[in-house]
């Protein structure tokens, strides 16, 4: 398992501010910074994601058992980041098994 968070400002479709962690893949979180510079000034794309993970992981080495985790943490940065460009709607729902939804049972 591991994790990736990514948060992108678009203004005229192109990226101005970019953030990259990863999580689950070292001893550490860490910031994804030189991708993160990647992104800027960039218009938001697929392949442009998939790149900006390549950077993020860059002279990653497993240890043990755990080589799965760079090719996993490198999707799941890429998705993150997809998602991001996306954004977020004006009010997410929440999660059916939410505690905080709508309909959460006390």
């Amino acid at each position: 398992m591991v994790s990736a968070a990514a948060a992108l400002r678009l203004e005229d479709g192109h990226i101005v501010e970019a953030r990259l962690a990863l999580g689950a893949v070292a001893a550490r979180p860490w910031r994804a910074n030189d991708a993160e510079a990647l992104l800027i000034g960039q218009t938001p794309s697929d392949e442009l994601f998939k790149r900006a993970a390549d950077v993020a992981l860059t002279g990653a080495t497993p240890s043990g058992d755990n080589a799965h985790k760079i090719e996993l943490a490198r999707r799941t940065a890429a998705r993150a980041l997809a998602l991001a460009a996306i954004g977020t709607p004006k009010r997410m729902p929440a999660f059916p098994a939410s505690l905080f939804g709508e309909h959460a049972h006390v």
